[in-house]
């Protein structure tokens, strides 16, 4: 089992205190054992696993205390803390390094409610799907080019419209938008994007319905959108290619979270909904295959 080892100090700011993430029920928290015996199937032992996390509230985010918290960290907090008994910390990055940095052995896990895409694929191992997406704009308050989804913003450009577009460099609504071609730059973080708006150097902002919604709840001069369907997406937990057996152990948990129905329990606080709960039976392999025109025939069925 991969876990990290390094001295190399965290952020104060962005690592956890003893109190929400330190997890250490399971192992006495001295870092120098597997688990294996002790444990069972929990190969935590204490030790310490760091998970990335990308500043994207609800998902995973510093609160105002400067600890980590959102609907991902819960989920880590539960599987990772709880369940596998690992002491877990977070490192907060940009969301162009998240893969990088896992890859490089800067962390163990990616926390960040990353889309489930062929090429990310390629890079890392997600874990099953554990949150669905719906897509918004952050657009000047009166949306004022009357924009409601990419398509619009696609019409408007091409009716010769000057109408600028900001996605995260490496989010789905980047790929969203090259399919369709929408003209757009990258920005590193969902909070550049919202910037970008609110100081007028951009006049739509594409993310997360969600986060949109989480992070100008109180905002004054923009507004967002109603949210949309672009196709069928879904997030997880992305670990190093070839971790299969933490992996494997992970997704146990993680179905029985299902299973007995308290996924919702643990995302619920951060405003997602039953509606952001996969599907018992979508998986990661069939959103890494990328047959998108299969995804929303079987799962938008209903839309």
């Amino acid at each position: 089992m991969r876990i990290r080892r390094t001295s190399k100090a965290m952020p104060l700011t962005a690592v956890t205190a003893v109190g929400l993430l330190a997890l250490t029920a399971c192992g006495n928290g001295d870092g120098n054992g597997n688990g294996d015996e002790d444990n069972g199937e929990a190969g935590g032992d204490g030790e310490t696993i760091t998970v990335a996390i990308a500043g994207e509230e609800p998902y995973s985010y510093l609160n105002d205390e400067g600890e980590p918290e959102g609907a991902t960290i819960a989920i880590a907090e539960e599987i990772l803390g709880e369940r596998m008994g690992y002491e877990v910390e977070a490192e907060l990055t940009d969301w162009d390094s998240l893969i990088p940095g896992l890859n490089a052995d800067n962390w163990d896990v990616v926390s960040a409610g990353m889309s489930i895409t062929p090429e990310r694929c390629e890079q890392a191992d997600f874990s099953e799907p554990e949150i669905m997406y719906t897509t918004a704009l952050l657009v000047e308050e009166g949306n004022p080019y009357d924009v409601e989804t990419l398509d619009d913003v696609k019409e408007a450009q091409d009716d010769g419209e000057d109408i600028s577009v900001v996605t995260l460099t490496a989010g789905v609504e980047a790929g969203f938008s090259d399919d369709i071609g929408v003209d757009y730059e990258g920005v590193g973080s969902a909070e550049d994007g919202v910037e970008f708006v609110e100081g007028g150097r951009a006049d739509v902002f594409a993310l997360t319905a969600i986060s949109l919604n989480a992070m100008t709840d109180e905002m004054e001069g923009v507004e967002v959108t109603d949210a949309f369907v672009h196709e069928v997406g879904a997030g997880s937990t992305v670990f190093p290619q070839g971790d299969t057996e933490m992996l494997d152990e992970y997704n146990e948990h993680l179905a029985e979270l299902k299973e007995d129905e308290e996924l919702l329990d643990l995302i619920e606080p951060f405003g997602f909904t039953e509606a952001e709960v996969p599907p018992a039976e979508m998986t990661a392999d069939e959103l890494c295959e990328g047959d998108i025109e299969a995804l929303n025939e079987e799962y938008l069925e209903d839309e």
